[in-house]
């Protein structure tokens, strides 16, 4: 008997008995979809967090000019060319095009803008580079984001925010109007771009007077305040989340050590928040991996209900037996047609519980998002809950199932394969 043939008589007799076959899979089927559900609600918290760490600056590398070792801070002044540059910093942008961005930022306090109506907005001020968006998890709506050429020729031009446009003018665009800055600095700058705020609009409609932000170049801010360049003793990088963190962080690093190398007395020391992150995402794995061996043991009730089912069919078909020896039949062909059958209701049982899992998965996914709009909506919009299957997850429940049939249907295949054909056909 070929191996497609086993497989066709194994089709045929869980038709012929449905009931019992889905009760004998339904332990595999609980076992595999609770492995899915788990493993995937683990890599769905651990991708959630990382997301939204991102926003509050873990992709950043934070970088310091410090005195070396053998230097005591009594012998080293800092000087202004021992800071940090802007050539420094256009250098690594340079080497590395669109894997780094400066989040720095000067703020320049609260300021008021008046608008056509007479009426205030309050707005807090910030001199920033343009990826300052991007570290806050906001985008462009109208109009483009600050350039570093703004940033470089210290423009007098502006990005708000959406609920700042509503209030200011809420009948037409923003973009290239030149408003007024009062307060600790008067000013005047250019629209030339919004940036999504839905907080604020949300407060603006219950006709709260906010504070929103409007950023200028970072340039401009450090000129308003009275400071001559742009050179300093710490900054941060920021790094394309989607890149390795780790060859992000080795690359800036070796970057500004080679810069420094020639400097007696001063060198540069850098720190990722990276690198504590791992210790969180090793924590949500090892306790998704716990509770997943924890939800695998109901595999084994469900092997051993695979094997008993297995035991009574060879019962059943003890007759059948004998006449398939009697015919001329071997051990191993016989013995091969109830593995196969124990393999394929196993594995018919774990795609069932793979899909399950994914469904219970998404179902999850869904009521957490709702809980969070409900009872967490000031959050909600920082947080991308974005279900995560686990693709190594499925691929070794699918290895088990399979697995599970072979180690469990091989006792009742041998019992099968031994049986003389003359005392089976002689059963009743």
């Amino acid at each position: 008997m070929t191996f497609l043939e086993c497989i066709k008589m194994a089709f045929t007799s869980m038709k012929m008995n449905k009931m019992r076959s889905f009760l004998t899979m339904l332990g595999i089927i609980i076992g595999i979809s609770s492995v899915i559900t788990i493993s995937s609600i683990g890599n769905t918290i651990k991708k959630t967090v990382n997301s939204s760490i991102y926003g509050m600056g873990l992709n950043d590398i934070y970088l310091r000019v410090v005195s070396r070792d053998d230097v005591s801070s009594s012998e080293a002044t800092l000087s202004e060319n021992d800071k940090i540059s802007d050539e420094m910093i256009q250098g690594l942008l340079d080497k590395y095009p669109g894997d780094y961005d400066l989040r720095d930022e000067e703020y320049l306090y609260t300021l008021e803008c008046i608008d056509s109506e007479n009426e205030a907005n309050v707005l807090d001020t910030y001199g920033v580079y343009p990826g300052y968006l991007k570290s806050y998890m906001k985008q462009i709506m109208k109009g483009r984001n600050l350039t570093y050429r703004d940033v470089k020729e210290q423009r007098n031009v502006a990005v708000v925010s959406e609920a700042f446009e509503k209030q200011y003018c809420p009948d037409e665009s923003i973009i290239g109007k030149t408003i007024s800055l009062n307060g600790l600095y008067n000013f005047k700058v250019t629209v030339v771009g919004v940036y999504n705020d839905k907080t604020n609009l949300k407060s603006l409609e219950n006709g709260e007077l906010i504070s929103t932000e409007l950023l200028i170049p970072y340039s401009l801010a450090l000129k308003l305040k009275g400071l001559s360049n742009n050179n300093t003793q710490y900054t941060y990088i920021q790094f394309n989340p989607q890149n390795d963190p780790d060859k992000m962080y080795q690359q800036v690093t070796d970057y500004f050590e080679g810069l420094y190398k020639n400097n007696q007395n001063f060198t540069i020391w850098s720190y990722n928040v990276f690198d504590d992150m791992k210790y969180i995402t090793i924590a949500i794995d090892i306790i998704a991996i716990a509770f997943a061996l924890i939800a695998g043991i109901s595999l084994i009730v469900g092997g051993v209900g695979v094997m008993n089912i297995m035991l009574v069919s060879v019962v059943e078909r003890t007759s059948e037996i004998g006449i398939r020896k009697a015919l001329g039949a071997k051990t191993a062909s016989i013995k091969r047609q109830f593995v196969t059958e124990a393999i394929i209701i196993c594995s018919t049982g774990g795609i069932i519980g793979i899909i399950t899992g994914l469904l219970g998965s998404y179902f999850l996914g869904f009521i957490a998002r709702i809980l969070l709009n409900t009872f967490a909506p000031d959050i909600a919009m920082s947080i991308n809950i974005s279900v995560s299957p686990s693709i190594s997850a499925i691929i070794i429940s699918v290895l088990c199932s399979i697995l599970i049939g072979v180690i469990f249907g091989s006792s009742p295949a041998k019992r099968a394969a031994r049986m003389n054909p003359i005392d089976a056909l002689r059963f009743e």
